[in-house]
């Protein structure tokens, strides 16, 4: 017997062709408490075999990582659910920012019988945010502190706080009032990303991810600062 395996590789937490769902779409680690928790379940008729790992990016080594996911491996009958568990060894990350590593859950089907069957595994990506106890700030004021500024054909997006931001669904309007969609964005803390845009452009919406996951609007007028002259 033969087995072709075909990775699919996905950011989202929930996915029609997963057999397991996950409870939440990111993991939001304070630095106050021992340990962060995920819970996933496996909803099918099927049992699975579920691997869990950390990463810092896609082109990231796993290894000498100061965070651990435990169990790394699962055995999900039927119906069953089990709780990964994200614990930091205490040391090797910034206490003044935000930290960001990526939660690898990926579940195997048992091989299927026969010649040439084609198995599919299912890895979801999910962001886990390391906040450190010195930070006492929380993202809803973060984001309220965001700044933008308009210069040319140059839209500069700042971010001055400790905290990343997730900016989904923004739109540039013209002086025509034709609209255009804008990349999301991670704004990493303490940084400032540049978006091109035409002259007559102006950001026309934005919305940012919450910590449950949200999907959020920005109040545009509060957070605009206007170009040097």
């Amino acid at each position: 017997m033969k087995t072709q395996v075909a990775v699919l590789l996905s950011a989202l937490a929930f996915q029609a062709c997963a057999g397991i769902t996950i409870n939440a779409s990111r993991v939001i680690y304070s630095g106050k408490d021992k340990v962060a928790s995920l819970n996933i379940n496996n909803r099918s008729s099927t049992p699975y075999k579920v691997q869990i790992w950390l990463d810092a990016g896609l082109n990231a080594s796993r290894v000498g990582l100061p965070m651990v996911a435990t169990p790394p491996l699962v055995y999900l009958s039927p119906q069953q659910s089990a709780q990964l568990r994200f614990i930091y060894l205490g040391s090797g990350l910034p206490d003044d920012r935000e930290s960001l590593f990526w939660v690898n859950i990926q579940e195997t089907p048992p091989t299927a019988g026969g010649n040439h069957t084609l198995q599919f595994v299912v890895r979801t990506r999910l962001k886990l945010f390391y906040r450190p106890p010195t930070i006492a700030t929380t993202l809803v004021k973060e984001v309220q502190k965001l700044q933008w500024q308009q210069s040319g054909n140059n839209l500069r997006l700042t971010n001055s706080g400790p905290l990343h931001i997730t900016l989904v669904n923004g739109a540039l309007i013209d002086n025509k009032g034709h609209l255009s969609p804008m990349r999301n964005v991670m704004l990493r803390p303490y940084s400032s990303h540049t978006v091109m845009t035409t002259d007559s452009a102006r950001l026309y919406q934005l919305n940012y991810i919450d910590d449950d996951g949200a999907v959020v609007a920005i109040p545009l007028q509060a957070a605009y600062a206007p170009a040097p002259r």
